[in-house]
């Protein structure tokens, strides 16, 4: 049998739930924790990494089933936002929303949401970097390209609670890159 070296090897680190930042519209912007939507990083709560499903396609033949790989289809992600009065956490996610395309009937009869508006709106890329235990070298990043907002839940209020408001966003993306850091 084979010696078990991860309880005797320092230098052995799993990768922890709880090191990570959360760039919401772009690429990390170099000296601040937000990325170019305003939305900081602090507030992200919560975050679902990427998820991806490989089709199947069925070929019967014979009385045999043989099964071969399909498209990639990546899914939603969501993550949760802390609602806060500065920034405004509420008013940027509205704003994302609003500058998709999405007009307030009487404001606009007619909303018109487009991919090119949802995505620029929300910036092309958000950015989920996993940490060291030092916080300053990145483990590994996923990038989703070409994000947009499917849903957003703006939180709820409960007299008998002092917790805080959280939203829930849902995004849509076309498809995410994985890079591995240099730790």
């Amino acid at each position: 049998m084979a010696a078990n070296k991860f309880w005797s090897d320092a230098s052995l680190e799993p990768k922890r739930q709880h090191r990570w930042l959360l760039y919401v519209g772009g690429e990390p912007i170099p000296g601040s924790t937000q990325g170019t939507i305003g939305i900081p990083t602090f507030v992200v709560k919560k975050v679902a990494k990427p998820s991806v499903t490989i089709t199947e396609t069925t070929h019967n033949f014979f009385g045999h089933k043989f099964y071969y790989p399909g498209m990639v289809e990546w899914q939603t992600t969501q993550f949760t936002l802390v609602d806060s009065v500065n920034p405004d956490v509420s008013q940027k996610v509205y704003e994302a929303i609003t500058s998709g395309g999405y007009n307030v009937p009487e404001a606009q009869p007619v909303s018109t949401p487009t991919k090119d508006l949802s995505v620029r709106a929300l910036g092309s890329i958000i950015t989920l970097q996993q940490l060291t235990a030092d916080g300053n070298t990145v483990v590994d990043q996923f990038q989703l390209w070409n994000p947009w907002i499917s849903a957003v839940e703006f939180g709820s209020l409960d007299y008998e609670s002092d917790a805080f408001v959280e939203l829930n966003v849902t995004v849509r993306y076309d498809y995410a890159t994985f890079d591995t850091g240099q730790a």
